[in-house]
C-alpha cells in the first residue's frame, strides 16, 4: 500500500458532504456512519487526488473489508461509499462514479424476534386491571404493538391530542406525529386518570418518569407474568409492523407511521412472517381464482 499524506483537498470534501447531509435533514448517527466509511476508504486506498479513484480501488477496499465485517456492514459502507461519490458528481468535482460497476455485497436478512399476535393478547389479558401499575402496563403494550414505536419515542410521549388521536414523539428519525388506534387511546385514558397525569413526561414510573430501562424491565417482568418469551421492547416494533402488513396496510404508509425512509427496514423487520404474508396475499390475489369472476 502506498505510503502518502491524505490530499489537503479530502477533508475539505468531507466537509462539504456532511454539510450536504445536514441539509437534506439526515440524522447526526447516519451522517457519522457515513463519513466514517467514506475515511475508511481513504485510508485503504490513499489516492492522490478524488479524481484519481478507480473501481479497482472500490473492489479492493471491499474484499478487505469482508475480512472482518460481516456482509451487511460490508454493504452500508458500500452504500456510503457511494453516496459520497454521487455528491461528488451532483457538485461537479467528479464526471464518473467509480462505485456503480462494484456489486454490492449481498447479505441475507435474517429473521429477528417478534411478538404474535396472541402472545401480544396474552400480555394485555395478564396485565391486572385493578392495580395502577396494571394499567399503565397494559396502555404501554398496547401503543407499542399499535404504533411500533421505538423505546426512546415512547419515553418521549406527553399527553396525546385526544380530538385527531394523534401523539408527538422524538427519537431516531427526529419530531414525528403518529395515530392512535381506539382501543390504545382509550387505554392511555384509562391510564392518565388512574395515575392522575395532567402534563409532563406521559409514562410515569414509582420515582418519576418512566426511562428507556424502565420500559425493558417492566415487559421483562410482564412476559414473566404472562408466561411468553421475553424477546425484548423492540420485538414490538417488528410486530407491528408484520401486523400491519397482515391488515393490508400499503407499504407507503407503513413507512410512515414507523418513521422510516424506504422499504429496507420493513422487509427487515418482517422477514420472519415473509412466508405468512406472501401465502395471505396469494390467498387473495390468486391469478387462477380470478379466472373464474
Amino acid at each position: 500500500m502506498k505510503n502518502v499524506d491524505r490530499p489537503l483537498g479530502s477533508e475539505r470534501l468531507f466537509q462539504s458532504f456532511q454539510l450536504a447531509l445536514e441539509a437534506d435533514g439526515l440524522r447526526p448517527h447516519t451522517i457519522s456512519c457515513y463519513l466514517r466509511d467514506v475515511r475508511r476508504f481513504w485510508a485503504y486506498a490513499e489516492p492522490s487526488e478524488h479524481t484519481d479513484v478507480t473501481s479497482n480501488d472500490v473492489r479492493r477496499w471491499v474484499k478487505h473489508l469482508t475480512t472482518y465485517l460481516s456482509p451487511k456492514t460490508v454493504k452500508e459502507a458500500q452504500m456510503g461509499l457511494g453516496r459520497f461519490f454521487r455528491f461528488l458528481i451532483a457538485e461537479g468535482e467528479i464526471k464518473s462514479n467509480p462505485t456503480t460497476t462494484v456489486k454490492l455485497t449481498k447479505s441475507k436478512v435474517r429473521p429477528q424476534p417478534t411478538y404474535t399476535v396472541e402472545e401480544v393478547k396474552q400480555l394485555l389479558r395478564s396485565c391486572r386491571m385493578d392495580s395502577k401499575e396494571g394499567v399503565r402496563n397494559a396502555a404501554i403494550i398496547s401503543v407499542l404493538f399499535d404504533t411500533g414505536v421505538r423505546e426512546g419515542e415512547l419515553v418521549s410521549m406527553d399527553l396525546p391530542d385526544w380530538s385527531s388521536s394523534t401523539i408527538w414523539v422524538n427519537g431516531k428519525t427526529g419530531d414525528r406525529l403518529i395515530p392512535l388506534g381506539t382501543n390504545s387511546l382509550r387505554a392511555v385514558d384509562r391510564y392518565v386518570r388512574r395515575w392522575k397525569v395532567v402534563g409532563g413526561p406521559l409514562w410515569r414510573g414509582k420515582y418519576g418518569p418512566l426511562t428507556r430501562w424502565g420500559v425493558g424491565q417492566m415487559v421483562r417482568r410482564q412476559c414473566n407474568v404472562a408466561g411468553v418469551e421475553h424477546k425484548g421492547v423492540h420485538a414490538f416494533r417488528r410486530a407491528a409492523a408484520a401486523q400491519m402488513k397482515r391488515l393490508g396496510m400499503n407499504d407507503s404508509d407503513i413507512l410512515e407511521v414507523m418513521g422510516w425512509r424506504d422499504v429496507t427496514m420493513l422487509r427487515r423487520y418482517t422477514a420472519a412472517v415473509a412466508s405468512e404474508l406472501a401465502k395471505a396475499a396469494h390467498t387473495r390475489f390468486s391469478p387462477a381464482d380470478f379466472l373464474h369472476h
